[in-house]
């Protein structure tokens, strides 16, 4: 057998950490697979992906999650937006979680306790005691599928449905800069399973509700731009979300939107919390590295697409976000 993959843009890979997963999970028994807190297509495919094959394989395993998976998932989760755990974990894995705080509070304790690690992010801080993290990959389901293909199970439609939500959903349906060939030859092949991609790829990127449709509008209309166009920034505030009546999948990825602006390089956008905080998504095309960026602030993801949670006024937090943004920028472009 080869020791190394070819996965990511920068394959071969070595193989050793897929390996060392499977032979654990094949050897214990008893898994709560965590999400990241606000799940989206990839940790929540991803996770429902792994379950399967760890059941398959007549292991005990359940989902869990700090926040509801959204309805906009129901179509791999058949409408578990809460899984019940019906026995006490023993072993637990992470899918999509770059560090400890995306836990959640309900499972932050859990951290420590991590027993395998599944992600694919450059900023990921490596907290299991497997760690299985190829930051070239499109998606942490990119990277669950060549673990499950190590795993003594068959890789069925459902399985592949789920990592195929994964890996679409995070590179915006092959969109962005993240997109690999390793990630595009998958797609790929799970379109010869025969899964019905153009079905997936409708419900997910092209369906929109009327307050999806609003909200658009009313972030657009009231973007704030600066450094000459170059910034875009964006607010989605709680009344705004009351008067539009709009759910979390209303508000999935708007930030992509931002930077969709013409003459714009980085766009962020900020969406009031309830507790007052403000979860920023950064996007850049080219020049500035925003998950540099959103470390400054806590946070972190990928050089084109990251995220953090600021504290303080709207005022305050666009002003800190811009000046960081604005240190991002090449000394010739500043």
């Amino acid at each position: 057998m080869t020791n190394t993959i070819s996965i990511g843009f920068h394959g071969p890979e070595p193989l050793e950490p897929i390996l060392k997963a499977v032979e654990f999970m094949k050897t214990h028994d008893d898994y709560l697979i965590l999400c990241h807190r606000k799940p989206d297509g990839d940790t929540v495919g991803s996770a429902f992906a792994l379950r399967e094959a760890l059941r398959q394989m007549g292991k005990r395993a359940q989902v869990g999650c700090a926040d509801t998976i959204t309805k906009r998932y129901d179509l791999i989760t058949g409408g578990e937006r809460s899984p019940v755990l019906d026995f006490e974990p023993a072993h637990y894995i992470t899918v999509d979680i770059a560090s400890e705080g995306l836990l959640g509070e309900q499972y932050a304790h859990l951290a420590e306790k991590t027993d395998v690690l599944i992600d694919h992010h450059p900023s990921c801080s490596r907290f299991g005691k497997i760690n299985v993290v190829y930051p070239s990959t499109s998606a942490a389901a990119e990277v669950v599928w060549h673990v499950i293909k190590h795993m003594p199970v068959e890789m069925t439609l459902s399985m592949a449905s789920c990592v195929y939500v994964g890996i679409s959903t995070d590179t915006g349906c092959f969109k962005y800069s993240n997109t690999s060939p390793s990630c595009l030859r998958l797609a790929a092949e799970i379109a010869e399973m025969g899964l019905d991609l153009s079905a997936i790829n409708y419900q997910l990127f092209m369906v929109k509700s009327a307050a999806r449709l609003a909200m658009e509008a009313k972030v657009i209309e009231t973007a704030r731009m600066f450094h000459d166009g170059r910034i875009s920034v964006g607010v989605m505030t709680m009344k705004d979300r009351a008067v539009f009546g709009a759910t979390e999948d209303d508000v999935d990825d708007l930030g992509s939107m931002m930077r969709g602006i013409e003459g714009v390089e980085v766009g962020l956008l900020l969406k009031e919390e309830p507790d007052g905080t403000y979860k920023v998504s950064l996007r850049s095309n080219a020049q500035v590295n925003v998950s540099k960026v959103a470390e400054e602030f806590g946070g972190g993801g990928h050089r084109r697409a990251a995220g953090c949670t600021i504290k303080g006024s709207l005022d305050e937090a666009i002003s800190a976000l811009v000046k960081a943004v604005m240190r991002g920028f090449p000394a010739s472009a500043r």
